[in-house]
């Protein structure tokens, strides 16, 4: 009876290790030999598993945690490729040719990619497209303005709006029909805020208890008692988080000074660029400034090592929640680096995201919040 126990006991443990790993194996052409392959989390942009492909071949095997949104990607020939994945402890099978990224991937061995293969065999012809009208567009808006400009990059946005309207058109009958599922409820967390609050709460309401429990649908649970993201223009939203030496830090406690938020991911190359910015305004507007560096995360370790690479002299705060962060949803941080800038009255005068650098050499964070500060002056 005892050794019974054990076998069984035995049989239980072996389901439940072999239920928490994924398997990548993929078949890649057109690749050099020996080109690193990384697989990134697609909420928090970090590095899970890397891989070496040899001879078109790759494996990665690790252990993972429910269902997940993933980016399989490589640099080949300073060109980005990337597929998304949306797998949990699965034995996933990849085919592709280079000119197959992103959107003509093969993927399969997942049954929740399956559901989301179906929205991208819909509109995988949109979105390339898309891509095409973008790679001549973007250089001509970036560039000097004037008449000529104009008459070629106008039909080209409306082109872009046109395909961008018949995307969401299908995405919106995807994720009515196949709400219940990580893809649909993937793709409704990523249109949360372009919905109503009523519809939004009506379909969260409409989760199946199989569900309510996966990525998503606490992502979006989160969302929904956050309540109204703040905007430009708003009041500031009070909150308290702590350093990681455990010291709390409320935002109220700097109000009659100008506080600049900014919310950041250890691993999010433009939010390392915006470091410089940081800086740069601190030390500036020592008295009128205060700058915040809110680190969306939910390891200690991964915060640690943005800390000690960055240097931040100003307060670095954290909750412990990641992206399920209120506060981080709460000031509608939905891309990093994302950048709040509350006035001594307690007004939110400046909401951006992303980080660029001009021709001079200057960032476009310290150019805003120049402009703003010296209005005052």
């Amino acid at each position: 009876m005892k050794k019974l126990f054990f076998i069984l006991l035995f049989a239980c443990c072996f389901q439940v290790i072999k239920a928490q790993t994924y398997q990548i194996n993929a078949m890649l052409t057109g690749f050099d030999n020996n080109t690193k392959f990384y697989l990134q989390n697609l909420i928090t942009d970090k590095s899970i598993d890397s891989a070496i492909l040899i001879n078109g071949k790759l494996t990665m095997k690790g252990k993972i945690a429910g269902v997940s949104a993933l980016r399989l990607c490589a640099f080949h020939k300073n060109q980005f490729y990337y597929t998304n994945l949306l797998m949990g402890a699965e034995q996933v099978n990849i085919k592709a040719n280079l000119k197959d990224f992103p959107w003509y991937v093969k993927v399969s061995g997942s049954k929740s990619q399956d559901i989301a293969n179906i929205l991208n065999d819909q509109i995988k012809d949109l979105w390339k497209d898309r891509d095409s009208v973008m790679k001549v567009l973007m250089p001509l808006a970036m560039g000097k303005q004037n008449d000529s400009v104009s008459a070629i990059t106008r039909p080209m946005i409306k082109k872009v709006q046109a395909l961008d309207s018949a995307r969401e058109a299908i995405t919106d009958k995807f994720i009515v029909k196949y709400l219940n599922s990580d893809a649909g409820l993937q793709q409704l967390y990523y249109k949360k805020s372009s919905i109503k609050k009523e519809e939004l709460d009506l379909m969260i309401g409409k989760i199946s208890p199989t569900y309510k429990s996966s990525l998503f649908a606490k992502l979006l649970l989160s969302y929904q008692k956050v309540g109204n993201i703040l905007k430009k223009g708003d009041q500031y939203y009070d909150f308290t988080a702590s350093d990681l030496s455990g010291k709390k830090y409320q935002l109220s406690a700097y109000k009659g000074k100008y506080i600049l938020i900014d919310f950041v991911e250890t691993y999010c190359v433009p939010c390392v660029a915006a470091s410089a910015d940081l800086l740069s305004l601190s030390k500036k507007y020592t008295n009128e400034l205060q700058v915040i560096s809110f680190y969306v995360e939910t390891d200690a370790r991964v915060v640690k090592e943005g800390l000690d690479r960055d240097k931040p002299t100003w307060p670095a705060i954290w909750d412990g929640k990641g992206h399920e962060s209120t506060i981080k949803m709460k000031y509608g941080a939905t891309g990093f680096p994302t950048f709040v800038l509350i006035s001594p009255e307690g007004k939110i005068i400046m909401h951006s995201s992303g980080f660029a650098i001009d021709d001079t050499g200057k960032g476009s964070l310290e150019s805003a919040v120049d402009r703003l500060l010296q209005k005052t002056k």
